[in-house]
């Protein structure tokens, strides 16, 4: 197997960072880095890093990690320089001037790419500088974080990749093989893993995520005032079950509302489930509506909700306009509620199938 050459080793301090260190000494003062920012071979600067947290420090050790993203970049560029700016630190509070601090280069670089050619491209470092006062000092690194070629596809190791070059769901990738279904998949698992545990003075709808009893739970009926913890409106599940449905690229067949006898198609009227498990309706009907109850479809088993769900619809008759409700029951009965008469409904709904 070739040697995997390692990038981005060539660094040091510039000589106004060696200054300000030398400025430092015997004073008690600090110093804190401000900005990273990526150049190109010919020294422009033309992308703003973010300094992610935390920046630890330990005894003469500080580790800083850095995150680069090509969000807004519209023109593609090889980064070949990593530039890291500092301010000096008395009492606590940054003072002085910004200063050029370090350089980290490297030969070869990394071709960044676009914003429209390669959505939600990102390189994270984490780059460790130690302090000493002698002619030479040694770096002692954390082991944690770092691969070997030796650990991928390894129990406890790194995750390998599948026929179609990605890492798959139950290896904790997203299972997507190009950058914008990347994109979409670790937006999800982002939202996901950052769910709060559960507030009983929250609002939440279907779909909406959060942990309980130290497990993650996924909302399906929705919660817009607040309520102390109901389990009949949460499924619990797992960020790998989730993440699986996010990547599923099978379109959601979609079906045509069957009628009653009396009641047409205004426009097409459909139903159809999410790989999620949410059943969305959206209805539009010419008929003969009473000012009451007017039972117009059943949806199939599959596409029922646990409980009834209400939802806002709009009715006409003769260029009078009123809001009438739309209900969904357990039974699957689609019915509309009105207080006038009308001879067109229409209105939209979703909400999580469980019957």
């Amino acid at each position: 197997m070739s040697e995997i050459p390692v990038k981005w080793t060539a660094a040091g301090l510039t000589p106004a960072g060696n200054a300000l260190q030398a400025a430092l000494l015997g004073t008690g003062d600090g110093l804190t880095f401000t900005r990273a920012v990526a150049a190109d071979a010919e020294g422009v600067e033309r992308l703003d890093l973010t300094l992610q947290s935390p920046c630890t420090v330990d005894g003469p050790k500080c580790r800083v990690p850095v995150l680069l993203t090509n969000a807004g970049v519209e023109t593609g560029f090889t980064m070949t320089e990593l530039r890291f700016y500092v301010r000096r630190v008395t009492d606590g509070a940054p003072t002085g001037e910004e200063v050029l601090y370090a350089i980290v280069t490297d030969e070869t670089g990394d071709p960044i790419p676009t914003a429209a050619q390669s959505p939600g491209f990102m390189i994270d470092w984490a780059f460790v500088f130690q302090y000493g006062n002698a002619g030479s000092v040694t770096v002692t690194l954390d082991p944690v974080g770092l691969v070997s070629i030796g650990m991928v596809g390894q129990p406890n190791g790194v995750a390998g990749l599948d026929d179609n070059g990605a890492v798959p769901v139950a290896q904790g990738g997203t299972g997507a093989t190009s950058a914008q279904d990347a994109v979409v998949a670790l937006g999800a698992l982002f939202a996901i893993a950052a769910a709060a545990a559960y507030d009983p003075e929250g609002s939440y709808a279907v779909g909406d995520y959060c942990t309980h009893g130290g497990k993650l739970h996924k909302c399906n009926t929705d919660i817009p005032d607040g309520e102390a913890w109901n389990a009949e409106h949460w499924a619990e599940t797992t960020v790998a079950a989730e993440l699986a449905r996010k990547v599923d690229k099978t379109p959601p067949q979609e079906h045509e509302i069957s009628f009653r006898s009396g009641w047409s198609n205004a426009a097409k009227s459909t139903y159809y489930k999410t790989q999620e498990g949410s059943c969305v309706v959206n209805c539009a009907v010419y008929g003969t509506g009473v000012a009451s109850y007017n039972s117009i479809a059943t949806l199939p088993a599959g596409f029922r909700p646990n409980a009834t769900v209400c939802r806002a619809a709009h009715a006409f008759k003769g260029g009078i306009r009123g809001i009438a409700e739309a209900q969904i029951a357990a039974n699957g009965d689609v019915s509309i509620y009105s207080p006038i008469e009308f001879d067109y409904v229409s209105f939209g709904a979703t909400f999580q199938a469980q019957n």
